[in-house]
């Protein structure tokens, strides 16, 4: 029997007769085993790294510091393509509009336009619209040329449309809402208040029912509860697809296109019974 030997091991040939089946299995067998200890090997190869220190300290920003022209060579092309976005004229104001409460004129022409422009994406009929005053975030638009940005700073929020279906009861919680908050924008309905309750509503000048169903539409954060009105968890929801601020623009720009400017003005919306 004659022995022959490999660098991977060895293998024989009995009497004059090799075996090539088993010369074959046992050199793949060994491959395939020094193989996977390198494998092995290599996954099990891990980094560990501590901390060696670490040094903090504070920056003041102030109008006095210090431009970084690596920063701002980093941002410009960037802020360029915004600036002109957002100087962009979308439309024209016919007269100043201010927030206020209980009614403004500013308060007013949201919840007005909301209120069309949800009908654009709703399935049903919208019966009026409220907005909660801390999401207006300018106390006033001035009358002349209104930039996209301008609008941006009007509602900065990524709020969606959000129509909301109302049992009579919690319809009357959410009127009630509105004259505790001294009154938010609406539109679709007006409300007298005496002595902070609800003297008299009218929703679409019909007298407000208790045994009805109303449906409102607002922003997606005042319907999921938003703003202490969690009497509204459990009702029918329904997110449209589209941002308020972007309700805004598409009205803004398709009056633009029509050659009108923007107006609203204060309706007794809500009003105080002596």
């Amino acid at each position: 029997m004659k022995i022959y030997t490999s660098a991977h091991g060895y293998f024989t040939i009995s009497a004059g007769r090799m075996s090539s089946r088993n010369v074959i299995f046992n050199f793949c067998k060994r491959n395939i085993i020094l193989l996977l200890c390198c494998c092995l090997s290599l996954s099990s190869c891990s980094y560990y790294y501590s901390d060696t220190g670490y040094e903090a300290k504070q920056l003041r920003v102030s109008e006095n510091a210090q431009s970084d022209s690596a920063v701002l060579s980093i941002i410009q092309p960037y802020k360029s393509a915004l600036d002109g976005e957002m100087n962009l004229i979308v439309g024209e104001m016919g007269v100043e509009l201010k927030r206020a409460k209980p009614e403004s004129t500013l308060g007013n022409f949201i919840c007005d336009v909301i209120l069309k422009e949800g009908q654009l994406y709703a399935d049903e009929q919208i019966d009026f619209a409220v907005y909660n005053y801390g999401g207006i975030r300018q106390e006033f638009i001035n009358a002349g040329p209104i930039t996209k940005g301008k609008i941006f700073e009007l509602l900065p929020f990524e709020n969606f449309g959000a129509i909301v279906t109302l049992d009579g009861n919690s319809t009357a919680k959410l009127i009630q809402k509105i004259i505790d908050e001294g009154g938010w924008p609406v539109s679709g309905i007006k409300i007298t208040v005496k002595n902070n309750v609800a003297e008299n509503v009218l929703i679409n000048n019909v007298p407000f029912d208790t045994n009805k169903n109303y449906t409102v539409i607002m922003n997606d954060y005042m319907a999921n509860g938003g703003d202490k009105m969690d009497f509204l968890f459990g009702q029918k929801i329904n997110i449209l697809g589209i941002t308020i601020r972007d309700m805004v623009l598409n009205y803004i720009s398709r009056e633009n296109g029509e050659g009108r400017k923007l107006y609203a003005k204060i309706e007794g919306r809500i009003t105080y019974a002596e």
